[in-house]
Protein backbone atom coordinates (compact mmCIF):
# COMPACT_ATOMS: atom_id res chain seq x y z
CA UNK A 1 0.00 0.00 0.00
CA UNK A 2 1.30 3.48 -0.79
CA UNK A 3 2.35 5.50 2.21
CA UNK A 4 0.37 8.59 3.15
CA UNK A 5 1.52 11.64 1.20
CA UNK A 6 2.68 9.63 -1.84
CA UNK A 7 1.33 11.18 -5.07
CA UNK A 8 -0.67 8.28 -6.39
CA UNK A 9 -4.37 7.93 -6.93
CA UNK A 10 -4.47 4.13 -7.00
CA UNK A 11 -3.38 1.74 -4.29
CA UNK A 12 -0.73 -0.92 -4.69
CA UNK A 13 -1.72 -4.61 -4.79
CA UNK A 14 -3.48 -5.38 -1.54
CA UNK A 15 -1.60 -8.65 -0.92
CA UNK A 16 2.15 -8.70 -0.48
CA UNK A 17 3.88 -12.07 -0.83
CA UNK A 18 7.32 -13.35 0.07
CA UNK A 19 7.69 -11.43 3.35
CA UNK A 20 8.13 -13.34 6.59
CA UNK A 21 8.23 -10.27 8.81
CA UNK A 22 4.97 -9.45 10.51
CA UNK A 23 4.03 -6.01 9.08
CA UNK A 24 0.76 -4.96 10.68
CA UNK A 25 -2.31 -4.70 8.50
CA UNK A 26 -5.32 -2.54 9.16
CA UNK A 27 -6.72 -3.39 11.59
CA UNK A 28 -3.82 -4.97 13.52
CA UNK A 29 -5.97 -7.63 15.17
CA UNK A 30 -7.21 -8.89 11.81
CA UNK A 31 -3.68 -9.36 10.50
CA UNK A 32 -2.68 -11.10 13.71
CA UNK A 33 -5.41 -13.67 13.13
CA UNK A 34 -3.87 -14.48 9.76
CA UNK A 35 -0.26 -14.73 10.92
CA UNK A 36 -0.33 -16.46 14.33
CA UNK A 37 -2.54 -18.99 16.10
CA UNK A 38 -4.80 -17.63 18.79
CA UNK A 39 -3.33 -17.83 22.31
CA UNK A 40 -5.30 -19.43 25.13
CA UNK A 41 -7.36 -17.21 27.41
CA UNK A 42 -5.36 -18.38 30.46
CA UNK A 43 -2.08 -17.37 28.86
CA UNK A 44 -3.52 -13.95 27.88
CA UNK A 45 -4.82 -13.37 31.45
CA UNK A 46 -1.39 -14.18 32.93
CA UNK A 47 0.27 -11.76 30.56
CA UNK A 48 -2.20 -9.00 31.44
CA UNK A 49 -1.62 -9.54 35.21
CA UNK A 50 2.15 -9.38 34.68
CA UNK A 51 1.87 -6.09 32.75
CA UNK A 52 -0.37 -4.61 35.45
CA UNK A 53 2.15 -5.51 38.21
CA UNK A 54 4.99 -3.88 36.25
CA UNK A 55 2.93 -0.75 35.64
CA UNK A 56 1.93 -0.48 39.31
CA UNK A 57 5.54 -0.79 40.47
CA UNK A 58 6.91 1.85 38.11
CA UNK A 59 4.87 5.11 38.12
CA UNK A 60 7.25 6.88 35.67
CA UNK A 61 6.82 4.11 33.10
CA UNK A 62 3.04 4.29 33.47
CA UNK A 63 3.08 8.00 32.83
CA UNK A 64 5.16 7.59 29.66
CA UNK A 65 2.84 4.86 28.45
CA UNK A 66 -0.18 7.08 28.94
CA UNK A 67 1.49 9.92 27.07
CA UNK A 68 2.34 7.61 24.20
CA UNK A 69 -1.24 6.35 24.08
CA UNK A 70 -2.55 9.92 24.05
CA UNK A 71 -0.27 10.86 21.15
CA UNK A 72 -1.39 7.86 19.12
CA UNK A 73 -5.07 8.48 19.78
CA UNK A 74 -4.74 12.13 18.73
CA UNK A 75 -3.70 11.04 15.23
CA UNK A 76 -7.36 10.49 14.33
CA UNK A 77 -6.80 7.19 12.51
CA UNK A 78 -4.43 4.25 12.44
CA UNK A 79 -1.59 4.25 9.88
CA UNK A 80 -2.37 2.82 6.48
CA UNK A 81 -0.12 -0.14 5.69
CA UNK A 82 0.05 -2.92 3.18
CA UNK A 83 -1.56 -6.24 4.06
CA UNK A 84 1.20 -8.81 4.47
CA UNK A 85 0.18 -12.41 3.72
CA UNK A 86 2.92 -15.07 4.13
CA UNK A 87 3.55 -17.37 1.19
CA UNK A 88 2.35 -20.46 3.04
CA UNK A 89 -1.14 -18.98 3.32
CA UNK A 90 -1.53 -19.23 -0.45
CA UNK A 91 -1.07 -23.01 -0.21
CA UNK A 92 -3.92 -23.40 2.28
CA UNK A 93 -7.44 -24.04 1.16
CA UNK A 94 -9.15 -22.62 4.21
CA UNK A 95 -12.26 -20.48 3.44
CA UNK A 96 -12.18 -19.05 6.95
CA UNK A 97 -8.70 -17.60 6.49
CA UNK A 98 -9.59 -16.09 3.12
CA UNK A 99 -12.74 -14.56 4.57
CA UNK A 100 -10.52 -12.81 7.12
CA UNK A 101 -8.18 -11.62 4.33
CA UNK A 102 -11.11 -10.35 2.26
CA UNK A 103 -12.43 -8.46 5.25
CA UNK A 104 -9.04 -6.87 5.84
CA UNK A 105 -8.83 -5.83 2.19
CA UNK A 106 -12.30 -4.29 2.37
CA UNK A 107 -11.26 -2.27 5.42
CA UNK A 108 -8.18 -1.03 3.57
CA UNK A 109 -10.32 -0.04 0.57
CA UNK A 110 -12.70 1.85 2.85
CA UNK A 111 -9.77 3.65 4.46
CA UNK A 112 -8.44 4.61 1.03
CA UNK A 113 -11.83 6.04 0.09
CA UNK A 114 -11.94 8.10 3.27
CA UNK A 115 -8.54 9.61 2.47
CA UNK A 116 -10.04 11.62 -0.41
CA UNK A 117 -11.77 13.83 2.16
CA UNK A 118 -8.36 15.24 3.15
CA UNK A 119 -7.01 17.87 0.77
CA UNK A 120 -3.38 16.72 0.98
CA UNK A 121 -4.27 13.08 0.26
CA UNK A 122 -6.86 13.52 -2.51
CA UNK A 123 -4.95 12.43 -5.60
CA UNK A 124 -7.98 11.67 -7.77
CA UNK A 125 -7.92 15.19 -9.19
CA UNK A 126 -4.37 14.91 -10.55
CA UNK A 127 -4.07 15.36 -14.31
CA UNK A 128 -2.67 12.68 -16.54
CA UNK A 129 -0.49 15.28 -18.26
CA UNK A 130 1.76 18.07 -17.05
CA UNK A 131 0.08 21.26 -15.85
CA UNK A 132 0.78 24.26 -18.09
CA UNK A 133 2.29 26.09 -15.12
CA UNK A 134 5.09 23.51 -15.09
CA UNK A 135 6.06 24.05 -18.74
CA UNK A 136 8.87 26.66 -18.91
CA UNK A 137 8.29 27.12 -22.64
CA UNK A 138 4.76 28.36 -21.94
CA UNK A 139 5.07 30.02 -18.55
CA UNK A 140 8.38 31.89 -18.09
CA UNK A 141 7.56 32.95 -14.53
CA UNK A 142 5.85 30.05 -12.80
CA UNK A 143 5.58 31.61 -9.36
CA UNK A 144 3.80 34.77 -10.50
CA UNK A 145 1.47 32.71 -12.70
CA UNK A 146 0.75 30.32 -9.83
CA UNK A 147 -0.14 33.18 -7.48
CA UNK A 148 -2.33 34.78 -10.14
CA UNK A 149 -4.22 31.53 -10.73
CA UNK A 150 -4.76 30.76 -7.04
CA UNK A 151 -6.02 34.28 -6.42
CA UNK A 152 -8.31 34.17 -9.46
CA UNK A 153 -9.62 30.74 -8.48
CA UNK A 154 -11.51 32.35 -5.61
CA UNK A 155 -13.48 34.48 -8.05
CA UNK A 156 -15.09 31.92 -10.36
CA UNK A 157 -17.40 28.95 -9.96
CA UNK A 158 -18.98 26.11 -11.90
CA UNK A 159 -22.66 26.16 -12.88
CA UNK A 160 -25.08 23.49 -14.09
CA UNK A 161 -28.60 23.78 -15.48
CA UNK A 162 -31.52 21.40 -15.81
CA UNK A 163 -35.07 21.47 -17.15
CA UNK A 164 -37.67 19.18 -15.64
CA UNK A 165 -34.96 17.31 -13.76
CA UNK A 166 -33.00 16.55 -16.95
CA UNK A 167 -29.46 17.98 -17.22
CA UNK A 168 -29.17 20.76 -19.81
CA UNK A 169 -25.68 22.29 -19.77
CA UNK A 170 -22.72 23.24 -17.63
CA UNK A 171 -20.49 26.31 -17.66
CA UNK A 172 -18.25 28.51 -15.54
CA UNK A 173 -18.87 32.02 -14.33
CA UNK A 174 -17.21 34.72 -12.24
CA UNK A 175 -18.40 37.10 -9.57
CA UNK A 176 -19.09 40.68 -10.69
CA UNK A 177 -21.12 42.12 -7.80
CA UNK A 178 -21.67 41.68 -4.07
CA UNK A 179 -24.58 43.03 -2.03
CA UNK A 180 -23.33 43.11 1.55
CA UNK A 181 -26.72 43.95 3.05
CA UNK A 182 -28.65 41.16 1.31
CA UNK A 183 -25.72 38.71 1.19
CA UNK A 184 -26.26 38.16 -2.52
CA UNK A 185 -23.53 37.72 -5.11
CA UNK A 186 -23.96 38.12 -8.87
CA UNK A 187 -22.32 35.69 -11.28
CA UNK A 188 -21.67 36.50 -14.93
CA UNK A 189 -21.68 33.52 -17.28
CA UNK A 190 -22.72 32.50 -20.78
CA UNK A 191 -26.40 32.38 -21.70
CA UNK A 192 -25.60 29.07 -23.42
CA UNK A 193 -26.09 27.60 -19.96
CA UNK A 194 -29.87 27.90 -20.46
CA UNK A 195 -29.99 27.54 -24.26
CA UNK A 196 -32.30 24.68 -25.25
CA UNK A 197 -32.18 24.99 -29.03
CA UNK A 198 -29.68 26.35 -31.57
CA UNK A 199 -30.74 25.03 -34.98
CA UNK A 200 -28.37 27.16 -37.05
CA UNK A 201 -24.58 27.31 -37.02
CA UNK A 202 -24.85 31.07 -37.59
CA UNK A 203 -25.43 33.26 -34.55
CA UNK A 204 -26.63 36.05 -36.86
CA UNK A 205 -29.92 34.31 -37.64
CA UNK A 206 -31.15 34.60 -34.05
CA UNK A 207 -32.75 31.16 -33.92
CA UNK A 208 -31.62 30.20 -30.41
CA UNK A 209 -34.23 29.33 -27.79
CA UNK A 210 -33.76 29.65 -24.04
CA UNK A 211 -35.32 28.18 -20.91
CA UNK A 212 -35.40 31.23 -18.66
CA UNK A 213 -37.08 29.16 -15.92
CA UNK A 214 -34.37 26.45 -15.95
CA UNK A 215 -33.03 25.36 -12.58
CA UNK A 216 -29.45 26.59 -12.21
CA UNK A 217 -27.06 25.49 -9.49
CA UNK A 218 -23.83 27.23 -8.54
CA UNK A 219 -21.18 24.78 -7.40
CA UNK A 220 -19.18 26.28 -4.56
CA UNK A 221 -16.07 24.91 -2.92
CA UNK A 222 -16.54 22.23 -0.30
CA UNK A 223 -18.95 20.27 -2.51
CA UNK A 224 -21.81 22.65 -1.75
CA UNK A 225 -24.37 24.04 -4.18
CA UNK A 226 -26.72 26.99 -4.14
CA UNK A 227 -29.68 27.71 -6.36
CA UNK A 228 -29.21 30.68 -8.67
CA UNK A 229 -31.88 33.01 -10.00
CA UNK A 230 -31.66 34.56 -13.46
CA UNK A 231 -31.43 38.34 -13.26
CA UNK A 232 -30.83 39.26 -16.88
CA UNK A 233 -29.99 37.64 -20.21
CA UNK A 234 -28.35 39.47 -23.13
CA UNK A 235 -28.84 37.43 -26.28
CA UNK A 236 -26.49 39.29 -28.63
CA UNK A 237 -23.44 38.87 -26.39
CA UNK A 238 -24.57 35.50 -24.99
CA UNK A 239 -24.37 36.83 -21.43
CA UNK A 240 -26.41 35.83 -18.39
CA UNK A 241 -26.43 37.32 -14.88
CA UNK A 242 -27.45 35.11 -11.95
CA UNK A 243 -27.86 36.12 -8.32
CA UNK A 244 -26.85 33.68 -5.60
CA UNK A 245 -27.37 33.73 -1.84
CA UNK A 246 -23.97 33.30 -0.16
CA UNK A 247 -22.84 33.73 3.44
CA UNK A 248 -19.41 35.25 2.83
CA UNK A 249 -18.36 38.18 0.61
CA UNK A 250 -17.40 37.08 -2.89
CA UNK A 251 -14.01 37.69 -4.46
CA UNK A 252 -14.19 40.03 -7.47
CA UNK A 253 -11.24 40.35 -9.85
CA UNK A 254 -10.21 43.60 -11.57
CA UNK A 255 -10.27 43.91 -15.37
CA UNK A 256 -7.47 44.57 -17.82
CA UNK A 257 -9.16 46.07 -20.87
CA UNK A 258 -5.91 46.55 -22.81
CA UNK A 259 -5.35 42.98 -24.04
CA UNK A 260 -3.52 42.92 -27.37
CA UNK A 261 -1.93 40.63 -29.94
CA UNK A 262 0.86 38.46 -28.53
CA UNK A 263 -0.22 38.68 -24.87
CA UNK A 264 0.11 35.45 -22.91
CA UNK A 265 -3.06 34.53 -21.06
CA UNK A 266 -4.48 31.72 -18.93
CA UNK A 267 -7.90 30.18 -19.45
CA UNK A 268 -9.50 29.03 -16.20
CA UNK A 269 -12.24 26.45 -15.85
CA UNK A 270 -13.77 23.91 -13.51
CA UNK A 271 -14.49 20.27 -14.24
CA UNK A 272 -17.44 18.13 -13.14
CA UNK A 273 -16.07 17.96 -9.59
CA UNK A 274 -15.39 21.72 -9.48
CA UNK A 275 -11.63 21.12 -9.58
CA UNK A 276 -9.50 23.83 -11.19
CA UNK A 277 -8.46 23.35 -14.82
CA UNK A 278 -6.01 25.63 -16.66
CA UNK A 279 -5.11 26.18 -20.30
CA UNK A 280 -2.45 28.53 -21.63
CA UNK A 281 -2.69 30.59 -24.80
CA UNK A 282 -1.45 33.57 -26.78
CA UNK A 283 -3.81 36.27 -28.08
CA UNK A 284 -3.70 36.50 -31.86
CA UNK A 285 -5.19 38.56 -34.65
CA UNK A 286 -7.70 36.58 -36.65
CA UNK A 287 -10.05 37.26 -39.53
CA UNK A 288 -13.63 37.40 -38.29
CA UNK A 289 -15.76 34.26 -38.49
CA UNK A 290 -18.95 35.30 -40.30
CA UNK A 291 -20.94 32.63 -38.46
CA UNK A 292 -20.33 34.19 -35.04
CA UNK A 293 -20.65 37.72 -33.73
CA UNK A 294 -17.81 40.05 -34.58
CA UNK A 295 -17.07 41.24 -31.02
CA UNK A 296 -14.75 38.29 -30.34
CA UNK A 297 -10.99 38.10 -30.13
CA UNK A 298 -9.09 34.82 -30.38
CA UNK A 299 -6.40 32.92 -28.55
CA UNK A 300 -4.17 30.10 -29.70
CA UNK A 301 -4.28 27.64 -26.82
CA UNK A 302 -1.76 25.04 -25.77
CA UNK A 303 -4.65 22.69 -24.96
CA UNK A 304 -6.90 22.54 -27.99
CA UNK A 305 -9.19 20.01 -26.28
CA UNK A 306 -9.97 22.05 -23.18
CA UNK A 307 -13.68 21.83 -22.42
CA UNK A 308 -14.13 23.29 -18.98
CA UNK A 309 -13.78 27.03 -19.58
CA UNK A 310 -17.07 27.98 -21.30
CA UNK A 311 -18.20 31.19 -19.62
CA UNK A 312 -15.07 31.28 -17.48
CA UNK A 313 -12.48 34.03 -17.19
CA UNK A 314 -9.34 34.56 -19.22
CA UNK A 315 -6.66 36.20 -17.05
CA UNK A 316 -3.24 37.73 -17.55
CA UNK A 317 -0.20 36.92 -15.42
CA UNK A 318 -1.16 39.70 -13.00
CA UNK A 319 -4.45 37.93 -12.24
CA UNK A 320 -6.67 40.46 -14.04
CA UNK A 321 -9.55 39.45 -16.29
CA UNK A 322 -8.83 40.09 -19.96
CA UNK A 323 -11.90 38.33 -21.34
CA UNK A 324 -14.49 35.59 -21.10
CA UNK A 325 -14.58 32.43 -23.21
CA UNK A 326 -17.96 32.44 -24.89
CA UNK A 327 -17.65 31.84 -28.64
CA UNK A 328 -19.02 29.13 -30.89
CA UNK A 329 -15.49 28.26 -32.00
CA UNK A 330 -12.53 27.14 -29.94
CA UNK A 331 -10.41 30.06 -28.78
CA UNK A 332 -13.04 32.80 -29.17
CA UNK A 333 -13.45 35.16 -26.23
CA UNK A 334 -15.17 38.45 -25.44
CA UNK A 335 -12.47 40.99 -24.54
CA UNK A 336 -12.77 42.73 -21.22
CA UNK A 337 -13.17 46.16 -22.85
CA UNK A 338 -16.60 45.02 -24.04
CA UNK A 339 -17.39 43.22 -20.78
CA UNK A 340 -16.67 46.39 -18.79
CA UNK A 341 -19.03 48.44 -20.96
CA UNK A 342 -21.70 45.75 -20.69
CA UNK A 343 -21.40 45.81 -16.90
CA UNK A 344 -21.61 49.60 -16.82
CA UNK A 345 -24.76 49.59 -18.96
CA UNK A 346 -26.36 46.82 -16.92
CA UNK A 347 -25.72 48.65 -13.65
CA UNK A 348 -27.01 51.91 -15.09
CA UNK A 349 -30.06 50.72 -17.05
CA UNK A 350 -30.60 47.12 -15.84
CA UNK A 351 -30.17 46.09 -19.47
CA UNK A 352 -27.48 46.16 -22.18
CA UNK A 353 -28.82 48.09 -25.20
CA UNK A 354 -27.03 48.08 -28.53
CA UNK A 355 -27.65 49.76 -31.94
CA UNK A 356 -28.34 47.32 -34.80
CA UNK A 357 -26.59 48.36 -38.02
CA UNK A 358 -27.78 45.43 -40.13
CA UNK A 359 -24.30 44.57 -41.45
CA UNK A 360 -21.37 42.21 -40.89
CA UNK A 361 -17.79 43.41 -41.08
CA UNK A 362 -14.20 42.23 -41.17
CA UNK A 363 -11.06 44.24 -40.50
CA UNK A 364 -8.57 45.15 -43.24
CA UNK A 365 -5.91 44.83 -40.55
CA UNK A 366 -6.48 41.07 -40.30
CA UNK A 367 -6.73 40.07 -43.98
CA UNK A 368 -3.91 38.29 -45.79
CA UNK A 369 -1.02 40.66 -46.46
CA UNK A 370 -1.26 40.10 -50.22
CA UNK A 371 -4.92 41.15 -50.19
CA UNK A 372 -4.07 44.12 -47.98
CA UNK A 373 -1.45 45.26 -50.51
CA UNK A 374 -3.95 44.97 -53.36
CA UNK A 375 -6.54 47.03 -51.46
CA UNK A 376 -3.91 49.68 -50.79
CA UNK A 377 -2.88 49.75 -54.47
CA UNK A 378 -6.40 49.75 -55.93
CA UNK A 379 -8.21 51.92 -53.35
CA UNK A 380 -5.45 53.72 -51.45
CA UNK A 381 -6.92 52.31 -48.21
CA UNK A 382 -4.93 50.47 -45.55
CA UNK A 383 -7.34 50.65 -42.62
CA UNK A 384 -11.04 50.29 -41.88
CA UNK A 385 -13.80 47.69 -41.93
CA UNK A 386 -14.87 45.76 -45.02
CA UNK A 387 -18.63 45.24 -45.33
CA UNK A 388 -19.10 41.47 -45.72
CA UNK A 389 -22.91 41.20 -45.65
CA UNK A 390 -25.86 43.60 -45.63
CA UNK A 391 -29.16 42.46 -44.17
CA UNK A 392 -32.03 42.25 -46.63
CA UNK A 393 -34.44 45.18 -46.29
CA UNK A 394 -32.23 47.10 -43.84
CA UNK A 395 -31.71 50.87 -43.99
CA UNK A 396 -28.09 50.26 -44.97
CA UNK A 397 -29.24 48.30 -48.02
CA UNK A 398 -31.73 51.02 -48.97
CA UNK A 399 -28.96 53.63 -48.75
CA UNK A 400 -26.89 51.71 -51.27
CA UNK A 401 -24.32 50.10 -48.96
CA UNK A 402 -23.11 46.82 -50.44
CA UNK A 403 -20.65 44.08 -49.58
CA UNK A 404 -17.08 45.10 -50.38
CA UNK A 405 -17.60 48.73 -49.32
CA UNK A 406 -15.26 50.05 -46.61
CA UNK A 407 -16.21 51.87 -43.40
CA UNK A 408 -13.47 54.35 -42.53
CA UNK A 409 -15.04 56.34 -39.69
CA UNK A 410 -17.97 56.00 -37.29
CA UNK A 411 -19.33 59.24 -35.83
CA UNK A 412 -16.16 61.00 -36.93
CA UNK A 413 -13.75 58.52 -35.31
CA UNK A 414 -11.42 56.26 -37.29
CA UNK A 415 -12.21 52.60 -36.93
CA UNK A 416 -9.81 49.67 -37.39
CA UNK A 417 -11.35 46.58 -35.79
CA UNK A 418 -14.78 45.17 -35.08
CA UNK A 419 -14.01 45.22 -31.35
CA UNK A 420 -13.44 48.98 -31.63
CA UNK A 421 -16.74 49.28 -33.47
CA UNK A 422 -18.57 47.34 -30.78
CA UNK A 423 -17.12 49.55 -28.05
CA UNK A 424 -18.24 52.63 -29.99
CA UNK A 425 -21.78 51.28 -30.33
CA UNK A 426 -22.02 50.48 -26.61
CA UNK A 427 -20.58 53.89 -25.76
CA UNK A 428 -23.26 55.48 -27.93
CA UNK A 429 -25.95 53.83 -25.80
CA UNK A 430 -24.23 54.86 -22.59
CA UNK A 431 -24.18 58.49 -23.70
CA UNK A 432 -27.84 58.37 -24.74
CA UNK A 433 -30.78 57.44 -22.55
CA UNK A 434 -30.17 53.73 -23.00
CA UNK A 435 -33.86 53.11 -23.52
CA UNK A 436 -34.81 50.05 -25.52
CA UNK A 437 -36.81 50.18 -28.76
CA UNK A 438 -35.59 53.71 -29.42
CA UNK A 439 -33.53 54.96 -32.37
CA UNK A 440 -30.13 56.60 -32.64
CA UNK A 441 -28.22 58.19 -35.53
CA UNK A 442 -24.95 56.57 -36.58
CA UNK A 443 -22.85 58.54 -39.07
CA UNK A 444 -20.64 56.46 -41.38
CA UNK A 445 -17.81 57.63 -43.64
CA UNK A 446 -17.92 54.95 -46.29
CA UNK A 447 -16.00 54.09 -49.45
CA UNK A 448 -18.27 52.71 -52.19
CA UNK A 449 -16.00 50.22 -53.92
CA UNK A 450 -18.09 50.04 -57.12
CA UNK A 451 -17.95 53.81 -57.65
CA UNK A 452 -14.56 54.42 -56.03
CA UNK A 453 -16.06 57.28 -54.01
CA UNK A 454 -16.12 58.28 -50.35
CA UNK A 455 -19.56 59.27 -49.05
CA UNK A 456 -21.14 60.15 -45.71
CA UNK A 457 -24.20 58.12 -44.76
CA UNK A 458 -26.33 58.52 -41.62
CA UNK A 459 -28.20 55.49 -40.35
CA UNK A 460 -31.15 55.98 -38.01
CA UNK A 461 -31.13 52.52 -36.42
CA UNK A 462 -32.99 50.61 -33.71
CA UNK A 463 -31.60 50.13 -30.21
CA UNK A 464 -32.30 46.74 -28.68
CA UNK A 465 -30.88 44.22 -26.22
CA UNK A 466 -32.01 41.35 -28.42
CA UNK A 467 -29.66 39.48 -30.72
CA UNK A 468 -29.08 41.36 -33.98
CA UNK A 469 -30.27 39.46 -37.06
CA UNK A 470 -28.31 39.91 -40.28
CA UNK A 471 -29.74 37.87 -43.14
CA UNK A 472 -28.79 38.82 -46.69
CA UNK A 473 -31.73 36.83 -48.01
CA UNK A 474 -32.00 34.72 -51.16
CA UNK A 475 -32.97 35.34 -54.76
CA UNK A 476 -35.68 33.12 -56.20
CA UNK A 477 -35.39 31.39 -59.55
CA UNK A 478 -37.67 32.88 -62.27
CA UNK A 479 -40.06 29.92 -62.26
CA UNK A 480 -40.39 30.22 -58.46
CA UNK A 481 -41.12 33.94 -58.83
CA UNK A 482 -43.93 33.22 -61.27
CA UNK A 483 -45.36 30.69 -58.83
CA UNK A 484 -45.13 33.12 -55.91
CA UNK A 485 -47.00 35.80 -57.85
CA UNK A 486 -50.12 33.68 -58.06
CA UNK A 487 -53.08 35.04 -56.02
CA UNK A 488 -52.75 34.45 -52.28
CA UNK A 489 -49.00 33.79 -52.30
CA UNK A 490 -46.22 35.82 -50.71
CA UNK A 491 -44.13 37.78 -53.27
CA UNK A 492 -40.62 36.48 -53.71
CA UNK A 493 -37.79 39.00 -53.15
CA UNK A 494 -35.88 40.04 -56.25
Amino acid sequence: MTQEGEASGSRAPALRRGRTSAVAATPTTTAAQVRTPRQSSGYQSAQRRKRKRRAAGNPRRKSASEEQEEEVSSAGSSPLRELDVPDEIYDLNDPGIWNVIDKAEAEIDAKLARRTAWATLNMRMLRGSMCVLDDPKLVPDRESARKAVLNAAQSFVGLTSSVGGKPLARSCGFWVHWDEEKKIGTVLTTSRLICTKSPSSSSWLGQEEYAIDAEVLVHLRGNTTEKAQLQYRQKHYDLAFFKVKVDQPVHILPFNDGVKHGDQVLELGRDEQSFLRISHGVVRYSIENLLERYHYMHVDGADQHAKYGKGGPLIDFDGKIVGMFNGNTRGSFIPSSILVKCLQLWRKFQCIPRPHLGMKFSSIKFVDIALAENILYMCNIDDGLIVKEVSQGSLAERLGIRDGDVIGCVDGEHISTTVELENMLLGKCEDESGSLNSKVDIELWIFHIRKSLWRSRTLNVNVSDDGEVVDKGVRCCPWKRELSETPGSVPCPT
